[in-house]
């Protein structure tokens, strides 16, 4: 009975009256005997009874925050699996897709009633896609599952980033969701070689074809470079699980055949000098670069046939795949230009293998430019000044491995790219910061070059 007391001290003081405690109590008591009388037909069930009763115990121990996070980072470990974590590959909903409800929804109390300033760009593309979606949808030949894509794509283009930026999780959050999202990449790449889960030459990991895993290898590693610049250095047992953390991904990326991902890997770290602004990491990587191209057969013969190496220095098993594409784009291309402005609908996309013209394909040029000012939204913090702008490093990625690989409105994806919110609200805020501070009060350009003499006699200043 002290337990009900504490519970009812509690929630008087919180204006909760007796009547709802004892409710709540006697709810809970209901629930234990449901539990109990579940988990007595065994298998399954009893499987789930365990699942319920842990979460009640988790919830009612740890409270929503942190529950709901601990619900996202589980959601950021299974992403990697896509597909593999889901009922069947033909599923629409995945195991993910239900771990991000119901961690966002425990977030809920906290992020509600927020505001969060984010740029015109963004929902101006957004507000854009939207509308075109609704206009190609409507004459699609299949308006009923165009509206549902359409439905899917609002999710993780508009409600998945404004929920984190509503929720605004400090850097240590963001920096463990970014860890679980590395360390589910890790965990897919090994227990696909222990399950053998490889055609071809050419590893799945736990997901269900090699391109998903060289995609979530792509982003790892573009997380690496956030978490590099946060922690790298600081302690030796740090760098070397950083160290070996960009080994294994880059392994992934290598091991999944995927070419796309090995060039856009290659191109994000030939970025990594620009964005730090420093020579030296230039020199070293160019110094890398060359002694990597003349090993390159050395190092294609080491990773075997089907490694994405081997497939970009002509492997035969890439054959399949350039015909593939071919014939995607041929017909990707001939749907275009049968509704260029108002697009075709957003069905039968995945076999262009390029998001850029599924996007023009579904919606039409208007909706194409939408799509890419949402994108230049997220991609241009990197090239700021915030803290936070390496986590756009994802939509970098994100971009360059779309233009082979179906991925417009993937979940399991756009968690990791609706990160990067993060450091479009910080590149927002400081640019809205400088524009303050550059104006004058005068509301002119400044003081002109002799008002500024006059200015630094007043003040006593030597010239």
């Amino acid at each position: 009975m002290s337990a009900l007391s504490s519970l009812r001290r509690r929630a008087l003081g919180n204006g909760i009256g007796d009547g709802l405690v004892f409710a709540l109590y006697a709810g809970a008591m209901v629930l234990a005997l449901l539990l109990v009388v579940v988990s007595s037909l065994g298998g399954l069930f009893l499987i789930g009874a365990v699942l319920v009763a842990g979460s009640v115990l988790t919830l009612s121990v740890l409270g929503t925050d942190r529950t709901g996070f601990l619900v996202l980072m589980a959601a950021f470990f299974t992403a990697p699996f896509y597909k593999g974590f889901s009922p069947s590959p033909g599923s629409p909903v995945t195991g993910t897709d239900v771990l991000l409800v119901v961690g966002f929804g425990l977030l809920f109390p906290r992020i509600i009633g927020k505001r969060v300033r984010l740029p015109l760009m963004y929902f101006g593309g957004v507000l854009t896609v939207l509308t075109a979606g609704l206009v190609s949808s409507t004459f699609s030949a299949q308006p009923l599952a165009s509206f549902m894509a359409l439905t899917f794509w609002m999710v993780v283009m508009i409600a998945m980033p404004i929920t984190i930026g509503l929720w605004g999780p400090p850097g240590r959050l963001i920096d463990l969701l970014a860890c679980s999202f590395i360390a589910g990449q890790m965990f897919s790449l090994a227990a696909g070689v222990a399950k053998g889960n490889r055609a071809q030459g050419r590893d799945a990991g736990l997901s269900t074809h090699p391109n998903y895993l060289a995609e979530a290898g792509l982003l790892s590693l573009a997380l690496l470079f956030y978490l590099w610049h946060r922690h790298g250095g600081k302690s030796w047992v740090t760098t070397a699980a950083l160290l070996g953390a960009t080994a294994v991904c880059s392994a992934s990326i290598i091991m999944s055949g995927s070419r796309a991902g090995t060039v856009v890997a290659a191109v994000l770290v030939l970025m990594v000098p620009v964005v730090e602004r420093s020579a030296i990491v230039g020199f070293g990587l160019a110094l890398v670069g060359a002694l990597t191209f003349v090993a390159l057969p050395l190092i294609a013969g080491a990773a075997g046939q089907g490694s994405s190496i081997a497939r970009l220095t002509g492997d035969s098993s890439a054959q399949y795949s350039n015909s593939a594409r071919t014939l995607g784009l041929e017909a990707g291309v001939a749907r275009f230009f049968a509704h260029p402005f108002r697009g075709d609908g957003i069905v039968d996309l995945y076999e262009i293998h390029n998001n850029f013209l599924e996007v023009v394909i579904a919606i039409g040029i208007f909706g194409l430019v939408g799509y890419l000012m949402v994108l230049w939204a997220f991609a241009r913090p990197l090239f700021g000044s915030g803290e936070y702008r390496r986590l756009a490093y994802t939509v970098w990625a994100y971009i360059g491995f779309g233009a082979t690989v179906p991925s417009l409105y993937d979940r399991s994806i756009w968690a990791v790219v609706a990160l990067s919110v993060v450091a479009m609200i910080e590149f927002e805020r400081l640019s809205l910061a400088n524009t303050e501070r550059g104006r004058h009060p005068r509301g002119d350009d400044g003081p002109t070059p002799t008002e500024e003499l006059v200015l630094v006699k007043n003040s006593g200043d030597p010239q």
